[in-house]
């Protein structure tokens, strides 16, 4: 009988101590003594169909979140300027935004916090390879790699999502021209549409955004302009609302920490980016190859937490920005808005520089 009550609490025991090691398994890697995921503070998070939402993923997918503290909520936008819709309605807390920026910031009162990604490569308008537009190189001897003039291009009926990065791209072209957005016919709608309006004839030009302007090119489609022979500079930024930036800064150091540290395997492990980036377009519905993938995470690096030291942060938002207010798409009142919600101390917390 005595033995028989000994392992009974050999046993007890045994499974207390088993239960307190699972406890422990659960808690996060970096968590700060804030227990279990369940009790980590939780971040909105938007999340778009495109490349700069993939070290988000990659932060879920791998944990980062948890491990350093906070819990990540995704919030699903088609484009950047349903978030800025959605951003005066507290949607969300914090994005990744490149052109649309702009407006989050002169309008919205949101802040830049860091630039996280090279958005320039791959922002094409492109045409037909028998396009009188594409017959015509070099008009402007500045941009050699630049087709069109103003008599080719000029009641040109564009495609494009207007208010984001490849609209930025259409005016700087149309100037390079010496045309103004009043000289074609700008026709809003996504991208996918806006490459089968280019495929059945319903549009003269398509501005894209990746993949499909990868694979309009690989397809025989004409390169017409990037941002990249443009000569524009631009970054995919971490913005974040007005109301986040006041109360949560703490949380966001975290995010920013993470975020960093998923850019640095991404940038690591181009194979594995590209195949993360075809399954986050397949699953998001865009038509895309491995291939295409492969070239856009080349083309579009992300910074990496040593060139992030390097980095003039909200430069890129401020200049598409000033080209905006001569376009007319921003209010020149509204201009001085862009500067002053830029802030470089996150980031500068969070990598500690």
């Amino acid at each position: 009988m005595k033995r028989l009550i000994a392992l009974v609490l050999v046993l007890v025991m045994a499974f207390s101590l088993a239960a307190c090691g699972s406890a422990s398994s659960n808690q996060p890697a970096a968590s700060g003594g804030e227990g279990t995921d369940e009790n980590l503070p939780v971040l909105k998070v938007a999340v778009m169909p495109f490349l700069n939402t993939l070290p988000i993923v990659y932060m879920i997918d791998n944990g980062l979140d948890v491990a350093n503290g906070f819990k990540i909520e995704t919030v699903y936008f088609a484009n950047g300027t349903a978030m800025n819709e959605a951003l005066a309605a507290d949607q969300w807390e914090v994005g990744t935004l490149s052109a649309a920026a702009v407006n989050s910031l002169a309008i919205y009162g949101a802040y830049c916090i860091a630039d996280i990604g090279h958005s320039e490569g791959g922002l094409y308008t492109l045409v037909s390879a028998d396009s009188p537009i594409a017959a015509v190189q070099g008009a402007n001897p500045s941009y050699p790699d630049v087709y069109g003039d103003a008599d080719s291009v000029r009641g040109a009926v564009i495609a494009t999502q207007t208010g984001t990065i490849s609209h930025l791209n259409v005016n700087k072209w149309l100037e390079v021209l010496g045309l103004t957005p009043d000289d074609v016919e700008l026709v809003s709608m996504d991208f996918p549409s806006a490459y089968q309006a280019l495929k059945t004839g319903n549009c003269s030009v398509a501005a894209l955004n990746p993949p499909t302007s990868y694979t309009a090119e690989s397809e025989g489609y004409v390169v017409t302009s990037s941002l990249t022979s443009l000569g524009v500079p631009q970054y995919d930024s971490i913005i974040v609302s007005n109301k986040a930036f006041s109360e949560r800064r703490d949380v966001l150091v975290n995010y920013v920490k993470a975020f960093f540290q998923a850019c640095d395997a991404l940038q690591a492990d181009p194979d594995m980016a590209a195949q993360m980036l075809y399954d986050w377009y397949t699953e998001n519905g865009s038509e895309t190859t491995l291939e295409a993938c492969a070239t856009e995470v080349e083309t579009r690096p992300f910074v990496t937490s040593e060139e992030a030291k390097t980095v003039t942060i909200g430069e890129s938002v401020e200049v598409t920005g000033e080209f905006w207010v001569s376009q007319g798409l921003l209010e020149e009142s509204k201009y001085p808005e862009i500067a002053t919600h830029v802030d470089d101390t996150i980031v500068k917390e969070a990598l500690g520089f």
